[in-house]
This record gives C-alpha cells, sequence and structure tokens, in this order.
C-alpha cells in the first residue's frame, strides 16, 4: 500500500464534478488559490492535514478514501445513482409528453 498523489488527485476531481462544482468554487469554499486546487487534482502538489481534513468533511468521504481509495465508495455510488435517476426521469417525462 503506498499513497498515489496522482490517484489522490483524480478522487479529488471527481468528487469535485459530482457535486457540480468548478475548481475556483471548490478552491473558495476551501479557502486556498485556484491554483492549489488545480495542482492537487493533476498530481502536481500536496496538501496540509487541514485541507484533507476539510476535503473530507466537505465531501462526506473519509481521509482513507482520499488518501488511498478505500472506503465510502457508497457516497459515490449513491450520487452517481441519482444523478442518473434524474436524468432517466427527465427522458421519460420528454418521452410522456411526445405522446
Amino acid at each position: 500500500m503506498h499513497f498515489d498523489q496522482i490517484e489522490f488527485g483524480k478522487r479529488m476531481r471527481e468528487l469535485r464534478r459530482l457535486e457540480g462544482m468548478t475548481q475556483e468554487k471548490l478552491a473558495e469554499e476551501m479557502w486556498v488559490s485556484y491554483a492549489h486546487i488545480n495542482k492537487l487534482e493533476n498530481g502536481r502538489g500536496g496538501c496540509s492535514l487541514d485541507l484533507l481534513l476539510n476535503l473530507a468533511e466537505f465531501f462526506e468521504v473519509s481521509t482513507d478514501y482520499l488518501l488511498l481509495g478505500r472506503d465510502n465508495m457508497n457516497r459515490i455510488s449513491r450520487k452517481i445513482l441519482a444523478n442518473t435517476v434524474d436524468e432517466l426521469t427527465a427522458i421519460l417525462l420528454g418521452w410522456d409528453q411526445e405522446k
């Protein structure tokens, strides 16, 4: 087991996108610069323990998930499922209106 900065960044990006946020908005929420969020998401920078804890709390995931990809996949799966249900509902509503 080892920490992979690039995978950390990918998980961060996925969580941010699931929330429909830009890097700028996340930076504002975390009280850091856009450049810092960009570096983290691209695997080119590290973060403080305080920022790690704030990210975990904000996205409602564990630090284990952010750091190692373990745990809390249920929340992400639920968010993806909820988005899919919303999309399918919109399609069905549109289909009913065409009749």
